[in-house]
């Protein structure tokens, strides 16, 4: 399978997933094998079980990014940006959430998600959904 990605109206779409791919790869990381670092780093203290389960969701919105690549349908790629910018944006908005609220306490994870969640997923999600929409 090969993809040519200039002057392909899915490159931008593969783009974007592929780095969601990537964050996504690394949140299971931490999640799965380091939850103690949402105890030291974040506001929200740790609990082992419930961050392991969220990094299990990300293997399952890998697995659908990973789909959507192979499948090289521009509809699935577009869906799976609209989806993955709509997540990030609820998750990055939560981050904010617990940034402002308990500012200026030592919380690294939240800034973190502001700006790698909100801001490159879910705004740059956006913009790709947005500014390269097309019809399937």
């Amino acid at each position: 399978m090969k993809i040519h990605l200039k002057n392909n109206p899915m490159t931008p779409y593969l783009v974007y997933l592929s780095l969601m791919v990537l964050a996504c790869s690394g949140a299971f990381v931490w999640q799965f094998c380091f939850p103690q670092l949402a105890d030291s780093y974040s506001v929200w203290n740790r609990s082992a079980g419930w961050q392991r389960e969220i990094a299990l969701w990300n293997v399952g919105l890998i697995a659908s990014i990973v789909y959507a690549i192979l499948k090289q349908s521009l509809c699935c790629l577009k869906l799976m940006t609209f989806q993955s910018a709509v997540l990030c944006w609820v998750l990055g908005l939560h981050h904010l959430y617990a940034f402002i609220t308990h500012f200026p306490s030592w919380n690294v994870i939240h800034a973190l998600g502001v700006g790698e969640v909100l801001l490159l997923g879910g705004v740059g999600g956006s913009v790709v959904f947005i500014k390269y929409r097309k019809r399937c």
